[in-house]
């Protein structure tokens, strides 16, 4: 009888870097990917984006602003220490001192301790998506004691209740990651994953095809055929909840003017882009929301391309150049110097800048740019999530509204979608907003695009999220 060879390390190569490993204060999507490995929540979201129970054995409403949680009695720190209800009350009072989340946690007043594994969250007001709020990565449970002595601690020596303990890491170069023995759920198969930093998409595609990497994301889509072909390796690809834009920053004056907005919309080709950049592999955006999330409003409209209405509109920017940010990504740089093409062909000049993550997300958070190549996933699945953070004026630089956008009637019916819990009648709401940011065109919406990635063969059972937040101990190597 043969028996099956696991392998103990799954290799895996990305883009980018966690920017930190503190879930209360990192956001950005390398950050997320990695913490939820390292950390654990009330609840989860699996690759269906459906809600399971993580830390709490089990939640019951008792009414639309109280919810009982019975915690888990198995579930262990990373040095030892049981997770109680102290720790939960502590995560979300430290979460509600950070800005860099302020879009994505729940209007919670207090946590009353009932005992060591059973609290009460007791809610500000009624909030629709309290559930699934409650599965995003930001919003993990900290030991209380781990933080009191050192509070910054966490930063660069993360310790949870996840499946992996963080090895070792090298900025920009990668990191490593080891199961925790005493996870309190189904452990993963691999005792480690080396994760690799690779910013150039080539790149990463080379590192599949020699071996060095098992899995690799975020590939340029023309790779698909050759990859294919190897009969070692699979592309594999997933519609995602992943919006991609380029953002006008409102605080400048020239986007004050609505015909100015206008205009750039119209000088963009958005069918074209998609075509050269994604090799046609997702759909153009036609709303903030993607599509596949709850709430997304299908009967709107991409306002198109059409160049020689958008030179009449642009007349007044003729004699500027504007800046335009972008991550140093293949497809964002691709994306950006298509559209910087648009606009110089009609004679409106852009500089483009090409920055790494970190300084990327610093300099857009602060309004630098005249525009930024920017893109947004619905971790939740869920609308709030998708323009909460996105398009609330509470929400400006660090927490997601890197475009500055501000009108009261948005911020009114986003706080109204929160409170109300008739999902038709949200479900209206958001389709209301997202009708006013279109016609707003403060933002030139691009595409969703399909999350890609590539494997080697003897990797079985991985499943792709429709979030770039995927979930790397997923599977296992033949």
């Amino acid at each position: 009888m043969s028996v099956a060879i696991f392998s103990a390390t799954i290799n895996i190569v990305q883009e980018g870097d966690p920017r930190t490993f503190d879930p209360h204060f990192g956001n950005d999507g390398f950050s997320l990917r990695i913490n939820r490995l390292l950390y654990s929540r009330l609840l989860e979201k699996n690759s269906n984006m459906e809600t399971v129970l993580g830390v709490a054995k089990s939640y019951k409403f008792i009414d639309n602003k109280t919810i009982n949680f019975t915690l888990k009695d198995n579930v262990f720190f990373q040095n030892g220490e049981n997770l109680t209800s102290e720790d939960v009350k502590f995560s979300f009072e430290r979460m509600k001192k950070s800005p860099r989340i302020a879009g994505i946690l729940p209007p919670i007043k207090e946590i009353i301790i009932k005992d060591k594994y059973n609290f009460q969250m007791i809610l500000e007001k009624p909030f629709s998506s309290i559930i699934d709020q409650l599965t995003h990565p930001a919003l993990s449970i900290v030991s209380k004691n781990y933080l009191t002595k050192n509070p910054d601690i966490l930063v660069e020596q993360p310790m949870g209740s996840g499946k992996y303990i963080l090895e070792s890491w090298s900025p920009g170069e990668g990191l490593v990651l080891e199961r925790f023995e005493n996870y309190f759920d189904t452990k993963p198969t691999y005792e480690k994953i080396n994760i690799k930093t690779i910013p150039l998409a080539t790149n990463r595609t080379i590192a599949l095809e020699t071996g060095e990497a098992d899995i690799a994301f975020s590939l340029p889509p023309q790779d698909e055929k050759t990859i294919n072909s190897n009969e070692n390796l699979k592309f594999i690809s997933k519609p995602s909840y992943s919006y991609t834009y380029m953002g006008l920053n409102l605080k400048k004056d020239i986007f004050k003017d609505s015909n100015i907005r206008k205009g750039i919309n119209l000088a963009i080709d958005k069918e074209a882009i998609l075509e050269v950049v994604l090799n046609g592999e997702g759909k153009i955006a036609n709303s903030p929301v993607a599509k596949g999330v709850k709430g997304h409003n299908p009967n709107l409209k991409n306002l198109g391309y059409d160049k020689n209405e958008a030179s009449k509109l642009l007349t007044p920017l003729k004699d500027k150049i504007l800046t335009l940010a972008t991550m140093s990504n293949n497809i964002d740089i691709q994306t950006a110097e298509i559209i910087a093409g648009y606009l110089n062909d009609i004679g409106v000049s852009v500089q483009i800048t090409v920055l790494e993550p970190s300084i990327y997300w610093f300099k857009t958070n602060s309004g630098e740019f005249d525009m930024f190549i920017g893109s947004w996933g619905s971790v939740t699945g869920d609308s709030d999530y998708a323009l909460y953070p996105t398009h609330h004026s509470s929400a400006f630089g660090a927490p997601g509204n890197r475009t500055f956008f501000s009108d009261e009637k948005v911020d009114k019916l986003l706080e109204e979608a929160r409170s109300t819990l008739d999902k038709n009648k949200r479900e209206i709401i958001y389709q209301q907003i997202q009708e006013i940011i279109v016609n707003n065109n403060s933002e030139v919406m691009l595409f969703y695009r399909d999350l890609n990635g590539a494997l080697n063969k003897k990797v079985q059972g991985f499943e792709m999220y429709p979030i770039p937040i995927h979930d790397y101990s997923l599977g296992t190597i033949y």
